[in-house]
């Protein structure tokens, strides 16, 4: 196996986004910052009472992080929900004065179609982000954010992001300004990190080859980070066994496992609040065997403590790339029943 041609050639697939993030991210900045923000001002005008942010998957990691910050910064009430539970939960406060975000890479999930049209027929006004407006439910929705790039987690997070900082600027948050102009500053540090985080990348697929389970777990700010890479990609593009843990949780009795088992176990620390737990979690863990990867922002010297999803996927790509490779997935966007009409309905592609 020659392992650097099948590095050089899953630069170029969809999963691994990190070699785009730097220009892909400037890009949209540039193209829809502007545009984001003032959408955050017109609704603050019309009076809105509540903000939801629905996706599916991977898709959903990101609008986790939107609601997480509206409800952090902002007193406008926020909700993150997956796309069916929209429709099956119905939510009583949902309704014409509310703001519906919908995430969807293809533009076509079934799930989030339907979630579109249970926005649409309460009167909602609802905002698509997809990779291409030239799809189901970006024709649909009221505004589309079309962010054309593979990039289905950092693009989506930008514009949320972007939504809720305004939000908290125009209610006073003083320091929402210096984060909204620490996200335009991103884009060099996204450059760098994916050129400095190879390395440890491959050090760590290679420490961990033999594991057929890993748990991730983390805190605060990062937690939409870590169910993304449990659920939608250790899974998905490792054919493991996974599962994300709030390392704030882990003590209310997962912590009970280590006295059988000496789990694989990635833990991402921020800056933030929740560090202070997430190193206990992973103190307790090591102590009584537990298999650990620590993923830390204090490697990133200078980046802002909210922006720690963008810059710490990227070591996490890097480890999956050579994960996948040396088990033997050398095709990184080939899947076996997502995208084959095995999990959906209704004509839906995609689950």
């Amino acid at each position: 196996m020659d392992l650097r041609a099948l590095v050089a050639q899953a630069k170029t697939s969809q999963l691994f986004t990190a070699p785009i993030l730097e220009e892909d991210t400037a890009r949209f900045l540039g193209q829809y910052g502007a545009q984001v923000r003032d959408l955050a001002r017109r609704d603050r005008a019309a009076g809105i009472r509540n903000v939801y942010f629905v996706g599916s998957g991977g898709s959903f990691a990101s609008m986790w992080s939107g609601a997480y910050l509206m409800r952090r910064y902002s007193a406008i009430p926020a909700h993150a929900m997956l796309s069916y539970d929209v429709v099956w939960e119905e939510p009583k406060a949902l309704g014409e004065d509310s703001v519906v975000f919908l995430a969807s890479y293809s533009g076509g999930t079934e799930d989030t179609l339907a979630a579109l049209q249970f926005a649409k027929n309460r009167r909602a006004r609802t905002v698509a982000l997809v990779r291409s407006p030239d799809t189901a439910i970006g024709r649909d929705a009221d505004v589309t954010v079309s962010y054309g790039s593979t990039d289905l987690y950092g693009l989506p997070l930008a514009a949320v992001y972007l939504y809720a900082l305004e939000h908290a600027h125009q209610e006073g948050w003083a320091a929402a300004g210096s984060v909204i102009d620490a996200l335009y500053g991103l884009p060099p540090i996204l450059g760098e990190a994916y050129r400095q985080t190879e390395g440890q990348g491959e050090e760590l697929a290679r420490e961990f080859l033999s594991s057929q389970m890993l748990y991730c777990l983390a805190g605060g700010v990062l937690s939409g980070l870590a169910y993304k890479m449990a659920v939608t990609v250790f899974m998905e593009n490792l054919r493991v066994h996974a599962a994300f843990c709030d390392a704030s949780e882990f003590r209310h009795g997962p912590a009970e496992m280590l006295e059988r088992q000496k789990p694989d176990m990635f833990f991402l620390l921020g800056d933030d609040e929740a560090r202070p737990m997430v190193e206990r979690s992973l103190e307790v863990a090591q102590a009584n065997g537990g298999h650990i990867a620590r993923i830390d922002l204090q490697s990133f010297p200078g980046v802002h403590p909210l922006l720690a999803p963008f810059v710490l996927l990227i070591p996490l790509q890097w480890f999956v790339v050579y994960s996948a490779l040396l088990r033997g997935i050398t095709d990184l966007d080939e899947r076996v029943f997502m995208g084959r009409r095995v999990l959906s309905t209704g004509g839906a592609m995609w689950p």
